[in-house]
């Protein structure tokens, strides 16, 4: 029986799809029949003996005519859509597990885990020695302080999902973790700011950055991507979370977790409805808000984990 998985979103998502999808072909009596279309991020499952010969990015020349249209069943999972993912029962992860795997039992999904090449190993390790030339600090710390939502508006950092920090913190908080530390930036060039003195800023695609946070002592970040290639690489870190919620989309038995004291929040049901998505990025619009003293609480959560995960 020819099965096809077709996995879309982002590329937080595909990793997160990874362990259920290995679970899928260990369990499988025919790895074969099993076909997986990942749009726009296959490259994340290089590596892995079990999924990289038989995913797939749906721009693949032949794909259909080669075994799509020939597939007895496909399956688009879509986790935002399970009852109990957005009821905050289950991880994003474990969502995948019981839609692609029909299962409530996730009792052995395999821990996320991602694979880099000796090479992009090697480079990596040359840019975190650039680094450390540079900013002359012992440990390094990689920071993606932007998810997918945010955007540049005249030199200004907007983001209607409110999972990322504005401008001001952002700045407040890299000055502070600059006086210890070694900082790489985790965002695309048209995020960097001019004011932001404080951290290294290579242009690199994901598979790098994914080696760099491999290689790098301590991660920081937002509700997006980085966060999850920390995980598939036990990288110690903190992760803020503003109008998300934990249990579904980030790793709170691993990370350090960061959320505005007090902040009101509801869930916005993206991929399940229209406007009322919208409706609750208005009523969280506040909940990254962050004063000065929350950015100051938040660097000494920051620097009390790293003491405790990585040493002084």
């Amino acid at each position: 029986m020819r099965k096809i998985i077709f996995i879309d979103g982002g590329a937080g998502r595909a990793i997160a799809a990874i362990p259920a999808l290995e679970k899928l072909v260990k369990n499988s009596k025919n790895k074969d029949d099993i076909r997986i279309v990942i749009f726009g991020w296959d490259n994340l499952v290089w590596g892995n003996t079990l999924l990289q010969d038989i995913t797939y990015n749906a721009d693949t020349k032949g794909i259909f005519d080669g075994f799509i249209k020939d597939a007895d069943e496909t399956i688009s999972p879509e986790p935002y859509r399970l009852p109990a993912y957005y009821n905050q029962k289950c991880s994003l992860a474990e969502a995948f597990d019981a839609l692609i795997n029909n299962t409530t039992d996730h009792s052995d999904l395999p821990p996320v885990k991602l694979y880099v090449s000796k090479a992009e190993e090697k480079n990596a390790v040359n840019l975190i020695a650039d680094v450390k030339s540079q900013q002359k600090k012992e440990k390094t710390i990689v920071i993606q302080p932007y998810g997918r939502s945010a955007r540049v508006d005249r030199n200004d950092i907007i983001d209607d999902s409110s999972r990322g920090l504005d401008s001001h913190a952002y700045l407040r908080l890299v000055r502070k973790l600059s006086t210890k530390y070694n900082l790489i930036l985790f965002a695309e060039k048209p995020f960097w700011q001019q004011d932001d003195t404080f951290t290294f800023k290579p242009e690199m695609d994901l598979r790098m950055w994914s080696a760099v946070i491999e290689a790098c002592d301590y991660f920081v970040g937002c509700d997006s991507v980085g966060q999850h290639m920390a995980r598939a690489f036990n990288k110690p870190g903190t992760v803020f979370i503003g109008s998300t919620y934990t249990i579904n989309v980030s790793y709170p038995d691993w990370f350090n977790m960061y959320e505005k004291p007090g902040a009101e929040r509801k869930y916005s049901p993206i991929r399940v409805c229209g406007l009322d998505s919208h409706l609750a990025d208005r009523y969280n619009d506040k909940c990254m808000d962050l004063t000065d003293k929350d950015i100051d609480d938040l660097f000494m959560s920051i620097v009390k984990d790293i003491e405790k995960k990585v040493g002084k």
